[in-house]
């Protein structure tokens, strides 16, 4: 998600389904995908927020997870159902908590600004069972001062500090928080980081 309307998402998801073609390709994220494959022990229920076409949900789905993913586009959610092992839901990742306790929660690049980034945390921090973790990943602010801000104003892009401040505001246990570079045509990217768990 990125600093566009709903509207916007609507019409670009509605447009990537009928040419056949995909917004963010089918492999999951690799720093998500590196992360679930060291959990133990191993697939349980998990929820991706704002998971757009759902490339991440499909590879949890496919690992024997239980995967529910939510986007407020109506139009990549009826993506999502075709998918195998998908209960997808139109939601807000602000708004919406798992009516079931999960072992997973994952936040893949979902660009809100800073008091709506800090509500979908801790929805997910609510959906989370005890021990559960939650992976989350998005575009850092350091990308703006590297010249690499794309379309996506510094409003949207987070920090450490900032996502940090929120997991810890729902009580959740820091054991990840830092930024990773990724190459890009143009340079490096920078990421932002996180991984929590409900104690």
């Amino acid at each position: 998600m990125a600093d566009r309307s709903r509207e916007f998402w609507e019409g670009r998801y509605r447009a990537a389904a009928e040419a056949g073609t995909s917004l963010w390709g089918a492999a999951p994220n690799g720093w998500i995908a590196e992360r679930v494959l060291e959990l133990a022990p191993g697939p349980g229920r998990a929820v991706d927020l704002g998971a757009g076409e759902g490339r991440n949900a499909a590879w949890l789905a496919e690992r024997g997870w239980r995967v529910t993913a939510t986007d407020f586009s109506a139009a990549a959610v009826a993506g999502m159902r075709d998918r195998a092992g998908i209960d997808a839901v139109v939601a807000d990742a602000t708004e919406w908590r798992s009516p079931e306790p999960v072992d997973l929660a994952v936040l893949c690049y979902l660009q809100l600004p800073p008091e709506a980034l800090a509500a979908a945390i801790a929805r997910a921090a609510e959906s989370l069972a005890p021990g559960g973790l939650l992976l989350g990943i998005w575009h850092d602010r350091e990308d703006v001062e590297r010249g690499l801000g794309g379309t996506m104003t510094p409003a949207i892009r987070t920090t450490p500090e900032e996502t940090r401040a929120a997991a810890e505001a729902a009580g959740l246990r820091i054991e990840l928080s830092g930024r990773r570079d990724r190459e890009v045509p143009g340079g490096l990217a920078c990421d932002c980081l996180l991984v929590a768990q409900r104690p």
